[in-house]
């Protein structure tokens, strides 16, 4: 069986399975933003819906398109499965087929008819966090602290991010946003990551060790709490109940969009939830530092020279928690003796409101122009 008929039988599976009846559609507005979702999640799904539904992301009539590599580890048909009659008729599901292998990741690929396509069928993209991307694609050894959990989805949405942005990796080759520069393209942690390696960049493969040399949690958790990038507490003290991320200030640039577009003011130093060992180094093609660490060590956030609708933050704006004025309660640290939700604490601390802005800034650039 070819790659087309392949192709074929997935998508028309999948609208057949979506709805639950052979020849129906999910009911949709023709005026719908269409966002990609990549690779994410059951919890990012439902967090995305239940932000729209919230209007935290203030958007009338989304439509969200959740897209897998059909080699990903990830298995896009099971999530689907799981949500069941809980997925409204907005979202669908796409499994996208095509072997990538490293060696192919920065040319024409049996992906690239998909990549296209899926540009020019959607408005906005959003890739999602995860584990360490692969050294070898970007040039490295593996370092010791490094873990390579999720290959195949790495070598998708790198593939994808470079069928977008193109990257000094292949410097002939004509960038898909050259011919849709407006697109809206949002990317947290590992999808910061992925869009600084697709463009040729490089990584730092372990923060504590290789930026502050330590080999120790416990003199990483003596450092001061700004240069703290996750919550190694839970390391130390397995049992107890911390918060799956650390809250650390972030520092903006003062040309960046944060800056002149979202209303932040350059002495504002807002908490983020931060949960990553890695960071940028050698930035790539065409990309540039918006918001930095405190001191200036790790890149919190990059833009696009050329696309300026492109914005990968090196935290988690994405997770539902920090809307929810409902949630459990966790520790920040052991000295701790109440427990509290991620949205009191970021709110208590006049955080919240950034990330409010964060969504609103996104849904406006996927307004029309007036």
């Amino acid at each position: 069986m070819n790659k087309f008929v392949t192709r074929l039988l997935i998508t028309v599976a999948l609208i057949l399975t979506a709805t639950g009846r052979p020849g129906a559609h999910p009911a949709v507005a023709a005026d719908s933003v269409r966002i990609l979702l990549v690779n994410p999640g059951r919890g990012d799904i439902e967090d995305m819906i239940r932000m729209v539904e919230t209007r935290v992301v203030p958007l009338d009539h989304p439509l969200l398109i959740a897209v897998y590599g059909a080699q990903v580890e990830r298995s896009g048909a099971a999530i689907r499965d799981h949500l069941g009659e809980q997925r409204p008729a907005w979202l669908r599901f796409e499994i996208i087929a095509g072997e990538l292998t490293p060696e192919n990741l920065y040319r024409e690929n049996p992906c690239t008819p998909d990549f296209r396509r899926l540009l020019r069928e959607s408005d906005a993209a959003l890739f999602y966090g995860g584990a360490d991307i692969p050294p070898a694609v970007y040039g490295q050894k593996t370092g010791l602290l490094t873990a390579i959990v999720t290959p195949e989805r790495h070598f998708f949405e790198l593939s994808f991010l470079f069928h977008l942005l193109g990257g000094r990796q292949n410097p002939g080759f004509t960038p898909l946003l050259k011919e849709k520069p407006d697109y809206v393209i949002r990317a947290f942690c590992l999808g910061m990551q992925t869009m600084n390696v697709a463009a040729g960049g490089t990584m730092v493969q372990d923060i504590a060790s290789e930026i502050y040399k330590l080999r120790f949690v416990e003199d990483y958790l003596a450092l001061d709490e700004s240069k703290r990038h996750d919550n190694y507490w839970s390391r130390l003290f397995p049992h107890d109940n911390f918060f799956w991320c650390h809250f650390q200030p972030i520092r903006f640039k003062p040309e960046s969009p944060f800056v002149r577009e979202m209303g932040m003011g350059r002495e504002e130093y807002p908490l983020v939830c931060s949960s990553h060992h890695q960071a940028v180094k050698k930035l790539g093609r065409d990309l540039q530092a918006a918001a930095v660490s405190l001191d200036g060590k790790v890149v919190e956030a990059l833009t696009h020279q050329r696309y300026r609708n492109l914005l990968g933050v090196q935290f988690h704006p994405e997770n539902g928690a920090i809307y929810a004025a409902e949630g459990n309660g966790h520790k920040v640290s052991p000295a701790d003796t109440v427990l509290v939700t991620m949205h009191d604490y970021l709110k208590a601390r006049g955080s919240l409101e950034f990330h409010l802005k964060f969504w609103r800034h996104f849904a406006a650039a996927l307004q029309p122009a007036p």
